[in-house]
């Protein structure tokens, strides 16, 4: 269970728009945007062995992000969906952005055990979004964190600590938010399953939906930084099929074959990653 409490309120310039104020600065991921827009590293037989050990820590990595992105959406998708929450008590209308301002997001995080304990801030952690707005949609990088965040996902206990920072694209409406792709960017960060620290440090990752972007849809994307360039590795981690997009393209694999193609025809064969 990844939704249990959620909270928003206005921290600068009214929901409706009846006051405006300076809005705090949101991290700048340009860089990394640029990155994942554009790998710099052509993709061919070298790079698909030197790549090798980066895709195997980095897809294991990847299957305990679900959890992170369930929780992100539970608590954006409340930006549509839940209620004021001011000092009086919780407001009976829904929230509308309008005008130009900040929205803070606070979710509960669901706790450890089956079934799920009860709704505490203090034992099981917390999630907090800000989200900046204007008329013209919600801005690029919505930025926040966990803390001491605890979440049971099936049998895996995962503790979540952390920077969260997104990247939603320039101008998105509320209505699109669980359609488009979200650039994840983790810093100083430590996701722990159970007993095994899967994440220490930074990590980042794309999680692509719809169809508007160069992103695969249903696939999380990896950026790979090597000795020279980077490269961008994609992966439907339920089919595990995937591939990689570099300067000179994108490749599809077939990783039981080790086999890559690109839409020329033109083939690198691979050593056998551990997806």
């Amino acid at each position: 269970m990844l939704g249990r409490s959620i909270a928003i309120a206005c921290l600068v310039g009214a929901c409706s728009g009846d006051e405006t104020r300076a809005k705090p600065e949101a991290p700048d991921m340009a860089e990394l945007v640029n990155a994942y827009a554009s790998p710099s590293r052509n993709f061919d037989e070298a790079t698909a062995i030197e790549v090798k050990n980066l895709v195997d820590r980095k897809v294991r990595a990847l299957a305990d992000m679900d959890a992170i992105v369930a929780a992100v959406d539970t608590a954006m998708a409340a930006l549509g969906e839940e209620p004021v929450m001011s000092v009086a008590g919780t407001s009976s209308r829904n929230l509308v952005l309008e005008g130009e301002g900040t929205a803070h997001i606070e979710r509960i995080c669901s706790g450890h055990g089956v079934p799920a304990p009860p709704v505490n801030k203090e034992a099981n952690g917390y999630l907090d979004l800000t989200v900046g707005y204007t008329q013209e949609g919600l801005d690029p990088v919505v930025f926040g964190g966990a803390t001491n965040c605890h979440e049971q996902v099936g049998a895996a206990e995962l503790s979540i600590e952390g920077a969260i920072n997104l990247y939603i694209g320039e101008s998105l409406t509320i209505d699109k938010l669980g359609t488009s792709p979200i650039l994840f960017q983790l810093d100083g960060f430590a996701l722990d399953s159970g007993t095994t620290r899967v994440v220490d440090g930074g990590f980042d990752f794309q999680v692509c939906r719809g169809t508007e972007s160069n992103c695969v849809e249903n696939n999380f994307e990896v950026l790979l930084g090597l000795s020279t360039g980077t490269l961008v590795f994609f992966v439907d981690l339920g089919t595990k099929t995937g591939g990689f997009r570099g300067a000179n393209g994108r490749w599809s694999c077939d990783f039981a074959a080790s086999r890559c193609t690109n839409t020329a025809g033109d083939v690198v064969m691979t050593p056998m990653y551990d997806l």
